[in-house]
């Protein structure tokens, strides 16, 4: 089997180009729009000057301030800029026309400006022109993914880098190559994929300049050399092993069945013998089925059980032949049902 070479260069950036949750919170996009009381949709959503980017760069999960409007700090739900409309998490408070509203990036999402490019020696990637966003259009599924490794600071505190604190984030869509050294890009956090999990305490430090961009396979990065990362120091060349340790290696189980790994949520495929004390049970929900099919041939399903409870056996035809008897046997053909019996 043949194992990817991870791929890494370094970005450098300036806390007056970073956008986050806490960092320039309040500058990164300006609109104006109008509400209705007992409503969560905004109307006549259109650009105001004050923001360093513009409504293009709305995303559903983006932080909405209104103070004279909700009566909290609301999320974007659904967009819909060709209507210029965006719905948002909870109904206006009050009717406005034209109101200045403030949307920054929320916890776990991140947005660099005029991020720069560099990397030791002669390798790949040479620059920006070989890295994409896995939500670019440009985007080729099987291909690895892109994402970088951060210093990280304590939340409340954005511009003080926690010496050894470092976190991982997907790069997801790059929103303008400047030059083939320059770029504009969000990088998010992950839910699910424990090394990408950014903890409620910690966000990408604007104290920082220094980012190591990676490959990513099996939801992990390289590791590099303190020389390839340049300010960033060997931590931050190690960053992707310290999170992986910590979060992939706690969750695999031993050859001996530690059972560390459950409960489990998510799709599995087991190779192999699977040993079983005690109660089992199978949850099945709508359009779910439990099937036994044959390995030799897959599109053949032996028996199944559908969501309604209905037990279902392969009929066989002319062509299968006539099973091995077996005492307590019970197989079916197109036309009879056969019970092994004394």
């Amino acid at each position: 089997m043949a194992y990817p070479n991870l791929e890494y260069a370094r970005l450098s950036y300036g806390a007056s180009d970073f956008y986050s949750n806490e960092s320039n919170a309040n500058a990164f996009i300006r609109i104006n729009g109008d509400t209705t009381n007992g409503s969560p949709i905004i109307t006549n959503v259109a650009d105001n000057a004050g923001g360093a980017f513009s409504k293009t760069e709305l995303k559903v999960g983006m932080t909405l301030v209104s103070s004279g409007e909700f009566a909290a700090d609301v999320f974007i739900t659904n967009l819909d800029l060709g209507s210029n409309q965006l719905t948002v998490s909870a109904n206006a408070t009050a009717t406005a026309t034209g109101q200045l509203m403030r949307i920054r990036p929320s916890k776990g999402m991140y947005f660099f400006a005029s991020a720069s490019f560099s990397k030791v020696g002669s390798g790949a990637p040479a620059d920006l022109r070989e890295i994409t966003g896995s939500e670019d259009s440009d985007y080729l599924t099987d291909t690895l993914k892109w994402g970088i490794a951060a210093a990280l600071a304590e939340t409340g505190s954005v511009t003080s880098t926690v010496v050894g604190l470092y976190g991982q984030y997907e790069i997801t869509e790059i929103q303008s190559r400047i030059s083939t050294t320059e770029m504009n890009f969000f990088a998010t956090a992950s839910d699910s994929i424990p090394s990408f999990i950014e903890t409620s305490g910690s966000q990408v430090s604007a104290g920082a300049s220094t980012l190591m961009i990676s490959q990513i396979s099996n939801n992990l990065m390289t590791i590099a050399s303190a020389g390839d990362v340049g300010a960033g120091g060997q931590g931050l060349a190690l960053a992707a092993y310290q999170t992986a340790v910590a979060s992939v290696f706690s969750t695999l189980t031993s050859g001996s069945g530690g059972g560390a790994a459950f409960p489990y949520t998510g799709s599995a495929q087991i190779t192999g013998s699977l040993g079983l004390t005690g109660s089992a049970e199978i949850l099945i929900n709508t359009n779910e089925e439990f099937i036994i099919k044959n390995a030799l041939a897959v599109s053949q399903s032996l028996f199944n059980v559908n969501q309604e409870g209905v037990a279902e056996f392969r009929a066989r035809i002319g062509a299968d032949g006539i099973p091995t008897a077996k005492l307590g046997g019970l197989y079916f053909t197109t036309s009879s049902a056969f019970i092994g019996i004394e």
